[in-house]
């Protein structure tokens, strides 16, 4: 007869499992979540061009930018929002990141990932496009 050689399942495993399962949702959400409104933003160009003859062809290169021509019914403002939702979607898991090292009380990790997401942040409010 073999011998069972698989360790008990303790409850730091299933603490791990349930933050890996957070984190790929909150991947896997940002993701589709963004390809969804970026499709309905394309869609919606389209169909505004098929329908007027035209569209705006001004792009929203700022947050501000894009919530004001969101409210104006831009088409490609929808497309900015759904890539920003999907630049912003890698931040968001940092985040989780360090409230789940703080749960463990894994204390050099939630340091050092606070420190990860600090560098994002300030890349992010601190970078410059080339458009």
């Amino acid at each position: 007869m073999a011998e069972d050689t698989t360790a008990p399942v303790t409850d730091k495993d299933r603490r791990l499992r349930q933050a890996e399962l957070a984190i790929s949702h909150v991947l896997r959400g940002g993701v589709v979540l963004s390809a969804a409104i970026i499709l309905l933003g394309v869609v919606w160009f389209y169909l505004q061009m098929a329908i007027t003859g035209h569209a705006t062809l001004t792009y929203p290169h700022t947050v501000l930018e894009v919530a004001q021509e969101l409210t104006q019914g831009d088409p490609l403002a929808l497309v900015a929002l759904g890539l920003l939702i999907l630049l912003l979607t890698p931040i968001l898991r940092v985040a989780i990141s360090i409230i789940i090292f703080a749960l463990e009380r894994d204390w050099l990790y939630t340091v050092i990932t606070l420190i990860v997401l600090l560098i994002l942040l300030v890349s992010l409010l601190l970078g410059r496009g080339g458009a």
